[in-house]
């Protein structure tokens, strides 16, 4: 019998109305268990009709029931009785059908069981899940050419890529062009479906997409015909411009069987992977059809931003259709947003992670539960129940730091919008004026479609592409989950990698209406530079740049002097002065927000801000700070206070380091290559025998800044002082041995030594890196000061001091000064160390330490000689190891500046020209193509002070707008490029490169990374990780646990822990395991799925795979070190807190000892589960930290 369904709840599923009329038609009056006569429960189908504009159904449907009587009895309760069926509130219709159900379909029922509407949901989804496998090829969209002529299908061996032509050269004057480079290929996959010869592309990322103009007129100059001839596309057409951010894979129909063949055979000379033969079955879905993206964007306004971000993230990142979430996952994603409301978001965030990751045995109902809080329940109405939320906290505004914030990333590549986050980054100044409304801030990258930044080869021109997609975003703004987002600006270290910030505008309690163009407004008085776009853009992004907050100053406690020195090359370019007091004042106000800090011993003698550096001078009193004109880029509208926001500080000197520039440049001043070699030998020893000894291991991770998030030397520190040991080293307490710490060091060791091969990273002995700043002696003397003590002409002052040093250390005879990057052989010069200056005198600078002081004196600053360098915070390398000191003179560069462009109309700039400074910015990026370029023709004079004038531009283009040309450099002789650039290709090949017989070569073939292998690490499992409930191995009886029990038992009066208290645990490492499993996902250098970082990258704080663009893992590596600092720095508050950080109670250090101990015994007991090594380093630096303040360890 078939029964008529009407006003159904729009936003029911099938399986709701199912559960509905399994409880009465399986329940008293219809079904009795024990009677046998009804052996089993009655079988019934329900369908629902789709409904329109996202909505689930259209509010009716049909039941259909085995046997008449139970039709007419389920009537009769509804009407007669009064027992209407009600589904999300809304009564439902039943009605008699005319129309009868096929027999086939009333003997399935009839014959088959019940099936619970769970599992029946649950097979479902993995029935869907296979389906939409690879195997199965949806056609989003196609090109067909078959009435036109044929299209042209190629392998360019020399550029690694497979180009398809699809346009007629004897027909046609314009074509379009699709290139998939090799590395782009993720499988490949042939076949014949019905009579049909096709290719199937699996990619990792959309493929290029080009227009060509056939018969365009030739000059008969190679160089110049074969240049900017093909355009850089977003799609192909306006058609495929809607589906090409959604769908990238690729099927392409061959003429005969025999090209399939053909393909196979090239793909096998070209050295790409083998395509392999499987039926592939297409069908057309329509996933991303208009109609169907448009239902999806007006059911998305339902939810909340925060949420709708997140379901955005998984429509575009290419884990879901629009099927999959407004059919399969609508009500799931409904009915948890009306439990959770704008937590959802975090649940959906992990989702996302999850089902990117999932293993293919895995359902993604699985990865939803899975993603769901631990400990979270529904009560009897089905609604969620979760304890708490990993940003929930008693302590809030207290353990903040004000220095960083949850934000959005969003990155625009040629056809997608990638979306991440939100994760932790460093605030500014202006974010920081709107807490609470932070969500309204975002990230955005423009990147090409690996992520890397835009290069364009030779014959590619990408203006138009760049002009059209990325100024396009920039002046007409995006809409992301219902906000419409527009520019605001950006910083100058942001530009460099292509990111800008956008906002939504949003109304703010207390200050009203707050839009891009009042905040810009209202950062200063521009009026100066308003007629260039570049430098009031880089104006604008002083206020931008990423600071923690320290003390505020009124307006009678700070001063404007005189700069020292005239014209181009001031002496004091950039820096100022502060008193004592007020960087005791800064350096308080900056360890109460940075727990590290609070272990800092040589407080730092200088801080960069956003206008400059200040250096303390002893001679001002009180609170007291000195600017210079040099320093003032724009006037503030509030003269009345400044709040100190600070960039950077430097309490301890830096290590200097080679690089293929300097190296390149010294060999060229008479440094002979054995002693590269000797120092490159020297530090390989050093590392690969780092884990001999903790003393070895701590400066190996202190010198290359390793391990910091996680606190690891210090941890090692700890444990030294407990009596352990690594390796050889006889230690009274044990070895570290074939712990997590050990394997931890391994990775380190490898990510020197790569960084050694491939970037020629060698430290250098008795050598230093320093902030410069200015000997103010001079304005002493014109004060009227008597015996001051001046530098002179050529020399300078150094004096070091570390943390664990007792007395400072002065440098004193001739060393040698140079500033990154290193492009003329004049860039380093030799220079006099002064030594500890003279007791007698006043001086400026007696007791500044781990600074380097150049002198005031002469016709040109020495900043300005070295790279155009200058005092607002700029790093010199102070290299005292004499056999690294040049022995060949070279004058310095003459460092002039080629102005800065105006409008041409002389009017002053609006935030459009901002936004074309930015695209053709972008478009002229090439500082790193000629530092690359100079390198490889070092050799020819005459070029490469060529190339280093256009390398000295192109650092200034960002703010005098002034772009350089790479096609007017000096072009490369060979196509081959010398060996040591090998290290840079993901995918090398011999035939590309030459044997280099410069210094760069011999160091590259003189290290082999293959002789450090790996140990088996630590990498996400896709479905989770088992936790044990009860251990495999005794509680505690690791060398480590064992090492720290007399110091435990001092303290708490007992070694072993509650089997209970340590499973109360689980909840906080499930919230850091969580965590920790998206920065292994989201911070890799691939969106692969199967691409993961390892826990161990994590910890240490680097990336090891392979990357053509150095800055692009740099980049990944900076977020990571961020993100990883902030969920141990979590975990640690959660373990202890106490109410003043800087005098804990000896109650509150006991408790958090106890906490801290069960969190370490939790994570040993379950090592082999993914995260809890790390989550018991981060417990054990408390446990630690505790024992230390408690007097039970002098660490």
């Amino acid at each position: 019998m078939e029964i008529e369904l009407a006003d159904v709840a729009f936003d029911a599923s099938v399986w709701d109305v199912k559960r509905a009329f399994g409880t009465i038609l399986h329940g008293e009056g219809f079904y009795n268990p024990t009677d046998p006569k009804t052996p089993r429960a009655v079988n019934f189908k329900v369908t629902l009709n789709p409904g329109i504009g996202g909505v689930r159904n259209n509010g009716s449907g049909s039941l259909i029931l085995p046997d008449r009587k139970v039709g007419d009895k389920l009537l009769k309760r509804v009407y007669e009785q009064g027992k209407p069926v009600i589904i999300n509130g809304r009564k439902m219709r039943l009605f008699r059908a005319k129309k009868m159900p096929g027999r086939g379909l009333r003997e399935t029922l009839d014959k088959t069981p019940y099936l619970e509407p769970d599992e029946e949901e649950k097979h479902e989804e993995k029935l869907y899940a296979s389906m939409t496998a690879p195997r199965i090829f949806s056609n989003e969209y196609e090109i067909s050419h078959r009435d036109r002529g044929a299209g042209l299908l190629w392998f360019e061996y020399d550029h690694k890529l497979i180009r398809i032509q699809v346009g007629d050269k004897m027909t046609e004057q314009i074509g379009s062009n699709i290139a998939i480079t090799f590395s782009n290929i993720r499988r490949l996959a042939v076949g014949i479906d019905f009579g049909n010869p096709f290719v199937c592309f699996d990619l990792l990322t959309p493929p290029m997409f080009e227009r060509e103009r056939f018969n365009r007129t030739l000059t008969g100059d190679d160089w110049r015909d074969q240049r900017k001839f093909r355009q850089r596309l977003d799609s192909l057409t306006p058609a495929h411009a809607v589906v090409a951010p959604y769908a990238h894979h690729m099927r392409v129909i061959m003429h005969t069987e025999s090209d399939i063949q053909t393909f196979v055979r090239l793909c096998e000379i070209a050295e790409v992977q083998r395509p392999i033969f499987a039926n592939v079955d297409t069908f057309k879905k329509g996933f991303f059809s208009p109609k169907q993206l448009h239902r999806f964007h007006l059911w998305l306004k339902q939810f909340d931003w925060p949420v709708a971000f997140q379901i955005e993230a998984l429509l575009r990142g290419g884990i879901m259709t629009t099927e999959d979430i407004l059919v399969y996952f609508r009500l799931r994603l409904e009915k948890l947003y009306k439990d959770l409301g704008s937590k959802a978001a975090q649940v959906l965030r992990t989702f996302c992670e999850a089902v990117r990751t999932r293993s293919p045995k895995d359902s993604v109902a699985d990865c939803f539960q899975r993603s769901l809080p631990d400990g979270s329940r529904r009560d009897k109405s089905g609604k969620l129940i979760v304890k708490k939320f990993a940003d929930d906290g008693e302590d809030g505004e207290r353990t903040r730091d004000m220095g960083k914030f949850q934000c959005h990333h969003v990155t625009f590549t040629p056809t997608r919008v990638i979306l991440e986050g939100p994760y932790v980054s460093v605030s500014n100044r202006v974010i920081r004026q709107f807490v609470g409304f932070e969500d309204h801030f975002i990230r955005v990258d423009f990147r090409d479609e690996d992520r890397l930044q835009y290069r364009w080869a030779r014959e590619v021109d990408g203006t138009t592409l760049l002009e059209e997609r990325i100024g396009g975003v920039l002046k007409e703004g995006f809409e992301l989950g219902g906000r419409r987002f527009e520019f605001l600006a950006y910083s100058t270290s942001a530009l460099r990698e292509h990111a800008v910030w956008f906002m939504n505008p949003f109304e703010h309690p207390m200050q009203g209406t707050i839009t891009a163009q009042r905040i810009r407004d209202g950062l200063g008085d521009f009026s100066n530079v308003i007629v260039y776009p570049s430098k009031y853009a880089a104006r604008l992004a002083q206020a931008f740049t990423a600071t923690d907050p320290s003390v505020s100053i009124t307006r009678d406690q700070w001063e404007e002097m005189d700069d020292m020195g005239e014209g181009d090359y001031l002496f004091t370019d950039g820096v100022g002065t502060i008193s004592k007091e007020l960087g005791d004042m800064i350096w308080e106000g900056l360890c109460t927000a940075k727990e590290a800090l609070r272990r800092v011993v040589v407080k730092p003698h200088a801080v960069r801000s956003y206008k400059g550096v200040v250096v303390i001078d002893h001679r001002l009193e009180g609170i007291k700070m000195r600017l210079r004109p040099s320093m003032n880029k724009f006037e503030a509208l509030d003269k009345n206070i400044a709040p100190i926001e600070i960039a950077r500080w430097f309490d301890k000197p830096g290590t200097s380091y080679l690089n293929k520039a300097l190296i390149m440049v010294l060999e060229d001043r008479g440094v002979d290559q054995k002693v590269f070699l000797k120092l490159q030998e020297l530090a390989a020893a050093k590392t690969t025998t780092a884990s001999d000894s903790i003393e070895e291991s701590i400066l190996l991770l202190k010198t290359h800044n390793l391990g910091s998030s996680f606190g690891i030397p210090w941890l090692l520190r700890g444990l030294q002082a407990a009596g352990l040991g690594m390796g050889p080293e006889r230690a009274p307490a044990g070895d570290l041995s074939g712990t997590f710490l050990q394997s931890l060091m391994i990775f380190a060791q490898r990510h020197v030594l790569r960084d050694i091969k491939h970037g020629a990273r060698i430290p250098i002995p008795d050598s230093y890196l320093l902030v410069g700043v200015a000997d103010e002696g001079p304005a002493y003397a014109a004060e009227g000061v008597k015996d001051v003590f001046m530098l002179g002409e050529e020399e300078i002052y150094v004096c070091i001091q570390n943390d664990e040093d007792e007395e400072p250390t002065y440098l004193k005879g001739t060393v040698s000064i140079s500033r990154s990057p290193v492009v003329h052989p004049g860039d380093v010069q030799r220079v006099r160390a002064i030594g500890e200056p003279p007791a007698d005198k006043v001086c400026f600078f007696r007791g500044l330490k781990n600074v380097v002081v150049l002198p005031s004196v002469g016709t040109r600053s020495l900043a300005s000689m070295l790279g155009g360098g200058d005092l607002d915070g700029d790093l010199y390398s102070i290299i005292k190891y004499d056999p690294l000191l040049p022995t060949l003179h070279q004058d310095p560069m003459e460092y002039k500046g080629v102005g800065t462009r105006r409008l041409p109309d002389g009017r002053e700039s609006t935030v459009n020209d901002i936004c074309d400074f930015i695209v053709e910015y972008i478009n002229s990026d090439v500082l790193g193509l000629l530092s690359d370029r100079h390198l490889m023709i070092a050799g020819d004079d005459r070029a490469c002070i060529e190339l280093a004038k256009l390398c000295s531009q192109a650092v200034d283009y960002p703010k005098n707008g002034v772009p350089v040309d790479i096609f007017d450099s000096p072009r490369l002789l060979i196509r081959e490029k010398p060996d040591w650039k090998k290290a840079e290709d993901s995918d090398p090949r011999d035939t590309d490169y030459y044997y280099s017989s410069r210094a760069l070569g011999v160091l590259f073939r003189s290290i082999d990374l293959n002789n450090l292998k790996l140990p088996i690490s630590s990498t996400p499992v896709p479905n989770g990780d088992v936790i044990f409930a009860t251990e495999r191995e005794p509680p505690l009886s690791d060398v480590i646990s064992l090492a720290l029990r007399p110091l435990i038992e001092r303290q708490l009066h007992y070694f072993y822990n509650d089997d209970r208290h340590v499973a109360e645990m689980k909840t906080l490492f499930l919230r850091y395991e969580k965590e920790l499993r998206y920065i292994c996902v989201t911070h890799a250098l691939s969106d692969a799925p199967d691409i993961r970082l390892q826990e161990e990258e994590v910890v240490v704080g680097t990336i090891l795979a392979v990357c053509s663009q150095v800055r692009w893992r740099r980049d990944r590596i900076q977020r990571m070190k961020l993100h990883s600092l902030d969920i141990a720095r979590d975990v640690r508050r959660r373990l202890f807190q106490p109410a003043d950080v800087m005098n804990p109670e000896q109650g509150e250090l006991l408790y958090g000892l106890s906490q801290a101990w069960l969190a370490w015994d939790f994570g040993m007991r379950n090592k082999s589960v993914f995260g809890a090594q790390s989550f018991s380093l981060v417990a054990l630096n408390v446990v630690l930290d505790t024992l230390s303040k408690l007097g039970g360890l002098i660490i």
